[in-house]
């Protein structure tokens, strides 16, 4: 015998959250729903579900939309970031997320979350760097930073 229920949060082995699954009945009454993790799935939460997964997919597209317009605002952009280094070219600090972030705003006029650029670490050179963009997990792009001396 089995137990239609939908998730409230992701049940290792079971399913995601808003997953409408067929439980035991034991494992339903016994585990998922006393630990919150499961409502009984009657026909109005159904509904109530299929329609926020409708707006959220609607959300999602329009997410997407703004994403691609954002992306080819920046495509082939290059942006400045001065910084004090050393007579050999390396920086006293390093250039990181937030500075580029920072120039991207300062110069292009568009606000980008720090946690978009994808750095495998911090610039701690002079010179020109290609910088990825993730804007949206399906909108990748890249921008040039330069890195130059402070005078």
């Amino acid at each position: 015998m089995d137990r239609k229920v939908i998730l409230l949060a992701d049940v290792k082995g079971v399913g995601r959250k808003n997953d409408v699954v067929n439980v035991s009945v034991g494992y339903a009454a016994n585990y998922l729903l006393p630990q919150r993790l499961a409502v009984d799935a009657t026909p109005d939460r159904v509904a109530a579900l299929a329609k926020r997964n409708l707006a959220l997919s609607k959300e999602k597209g329009v997410a997407f939309a703004l994403a691609q317009e954002l992306a080819e605002k920046l495509k082939g952009q290059s942006v400045t970031v001065q910084a004090k280094a050393t007579p050999q070219g390396h920086l006293y600090g390093a250039v990181a997320a937030d500075d580029i972030a920072a120039a991207v705003h300062a110069q292009l006029g568009l606000v980008i979350d720090r946690k978009s650029f994808a750095l495998d670490e911090p610039i701690k050179t002079l010179g020109t760097y290609t910088v990825s963009v993730k804007l949206n997990p399906q909108v990748i792009t890249s921008i040039t930073v330069t890195v130059t001396e402070n005078p």
